[in-house]
């Protein structure tokens, strides 16, 4: 069968800016033509702010959305709410991997009216926002900017993604987020010890507040061993299941943010074997629908 999909998390369109190349055809993890193949395919693509462009962060960013518009001019449905979903084969939301470009209030809404409809606040380190799970000091959580910044997200009509945030940040946005939030590209840690996974108390808050987490496709989220296969994304996506996340469990594949994927996905059009493997292991068409593309459509719906 084609199946539609939501994919939460790519960095293709910085990969693509970074080496001059065309969404429509590459040799990279995405490109229009294999998205094409499914029945339908949502895509949220992120400026994602490598640390070495912090003091630049706010150009940077307007260069990868100059370019993410370039880009999707023809055949792809440029998604602002949940209203532009499905109007085309191919839609695509515009999303945000750090927010150093976030130095005030006003550069956030400015951002919003650019098309910005997600933003995870850090990028795996610390900034004037919050704290991101390779700071040292576990105890520095959201700052009070950021707890404005969360507010104002949620004002606009945006998506708080609390992927690469430290626990004590995750914690700080659950005390005052007043909407389901998402954890757009990370596993879980009990299957794999690595910090950008959720603990288990962290994905269980996400199931009762109403949100939706992203399973990762980096070996290294998947398998302490650091080699992974379909079997351990699914391995995941059961443990998951498992804690009663099963209106709660989508993609967020990560594609061109990583240097290596699980064996047997090259790219986009492999996406598929997750659900026919499911399918096969005898999950219901509508249990995996739902993690194709349906439990992060409720959640754009809410929020967006």
């Amino acid at each position: 069968m084609k199946f539609s999909v939501v994919d939460t998390h790519c960095d293709t369109i910085s990969a693509l800016l970074d080496q001059k190349k065309q969404l429509l055809k590459n040799d990279l993890h995405i490109d229009k033509e294999r998205m094409a193949a499914y029945a339908s395919y949502t895509q949220f693509f992120a400026c994602f702010i490598d640390p070495v462009y912090k003091d630049c962060a706010l150009s940077r960013c307007l260069d990868i959305i100059d370019y993410f518009y370039a880009e999707t001019e023809a055949d792809i449905q440029f998604c602002t709410s949940s209203k532009d979903l499905h109007k085309k084969r191919i839609s695509a939301f515009l999303s945000l991997e750090g927010g150093e470009p976030i130095d005030s209030l006003a550069t956030l809404r400015a951002l919003y009216r650019l098309g910005v409809r997600c933003a995870a606040l850090t990028w795996n380190y610390s900034n004037h926002i919050a704290s991101g799970v390779l700071e040292p000091d576990g105890t520095r959580g959201l700052t009070d900017f950021g707890k404005t910044v969360v507010a104002e997200m949620e004002r606009l009509g945006m998506l708080v993604d609390v992927s690469h945030l430290n626990e004590q940040s995750f914690w700080d946005i659950a005390k005052i987020a007043k909407k389901p939030f998402i954890a757009s590209h990370s596993n879980s840690r009990a299957l794999c010890s690595h910090p950008r996974n959720l603990t288990d108390p962290q994905f269980l808050h996400i199931v009762k507040t109403g949100g939706c987490v992203g399973v990762n496709l980096y070996p290294l989220f998947l398998a302490d061993s650091g080699r992974a296969s379909v079997a351990d994304v699914i391995a995941h996506i059961e443990h998951f299941m498992a804690l009663g996340g099963g209106d709660h469990i989508g993609v967020g594949a990560d594609f061109d943010g990583v240097d290596m994927l699980p064996e047997g996905i090259d790219g986009v059009q492999d996406v598929e074997k997750i659900f026919n493997e499911l399918l096969r292991l005898g999950y219901p068409e509508e249990a995996v629908q739902k993690i194709a593309y349906k439990n992060f459509e409720r959640v754009i719906h809410i929020c967006l």
